[in-house]
């Protein structure tokens, strides 16, 4: 007897969403063909056609009038179920991870699977720079670390820190030092980061060296920023991933430590 090939049962489900969506709700209990037709919506003629070739692959066994899966079965739906996972994880989110230094990252990238992507739009090209403003705008505790510095990111954050009443954010940032030199150029960005760090709430520090990635974290959010050639971000993930943002903390506390805290007399005058 030629062994079976499990490509071919693999294909076999995977061909149909009803075969699928049967195999996955009887895994949530035994029921009987009407029951499966009420919770399905699938008719009964087709689900028949999907129950015998279940119980001739041993995924699915009859107990009375019921249906119910077998353990194979059960582990058939548990790897499945991963497998649809890792495939819409890859489908919504791969085309903007594969841009981050992946290397470098010391966890499973399977933990974007809950991620949030915003990537620009036609006629809309801010949208992802906007959308990384709300998050850090509500955030009492905010840290970045960036190889360039966004002109309206930096005005919103010394709007925060200088118009805080009681409550105050405290915003920390790691910056290149050729992104800052191109920011001291600016006699306006040059009087947003006199505020900043004239409000004492907003420590900017100063790295000689390369920064991988735009990161930043905010309270319990993590945000990932790829950047393009020019080193501009050209979407924004974010997720409360809690590993994924101690993580950014981690990037965050190495450049850091690397780094030159600024002060106001280091501002051109």
């Amino acid at each position: 007897m030629a062994t079976p090939d499990p490509l071919e049962d693999i294909a076999f489900l995977a061909r149909s969403a009803h075969r699928v969506q049967v195999l996955q709700t009887l895994a949530d209990g035994p029921m009987t063909r009407p029951a499966l037709h009420e919770e399905t919506g699938i008719s009964q003629p087709t689900l028949g056609r999907i129950l015998e070739p279940f119980q001739n692959r041993n995924w699915v066994e009859r107990r009375g009038q019921e249906y119910a899966v077998t353990p194979w079965g059960e582990l058939l739906v548990d790897e499945f179920d991963g497998l649809l996972d890792t495939v819409e994880t890859i489908q919504r989110v791969g085309h903007v991870v594969k841009l981050l230094p992946t290397d470098q990252m010391t966890f499973d990238i399977r933990r974007f699977g809950y991620a949030t992507v915003t990537t620009p739009q036609t006629g809309d090209v801010l949208r992802h720079v906007r959308r990384a403003e709300e998050r850090l705008s509500g955030a009492d505790h905010v840290r970045i670390v960036a190889d360039t510095i966004v002109p309206q990111s930096l005005e919103d954050q010394r709007d925060r820190v200088v118009n805080a009443s009681g409550n105050y954010p405290l915003i920390e940032s790691v910056i290149t030092k050729d992104a800052l030199e191109q920011a001291l150029a600016e006699p306006q960005l040059v009087n947003f980061i006199r505020d900043l760090l004239g409000s004492g709430q907003a420590p900017v520090y100063c790295y000689d060296g390369t920064i991988l990635m735009m990161g930043a974290s905010a309270d319990d959010i993590a945000i990932l920023a790829p950047t393009d050639e020019q080193g501009m971000p050209g979407a924004i993930i974010e997720t409360e991933d809690e590993v994924i943002r101690a993580w950014v903390d981690e990037q965050f506390d190495a450049y850091k430590d690397k780094s030159m805290e600024l002060t106001v007399d280091d501002l051109p005058l």
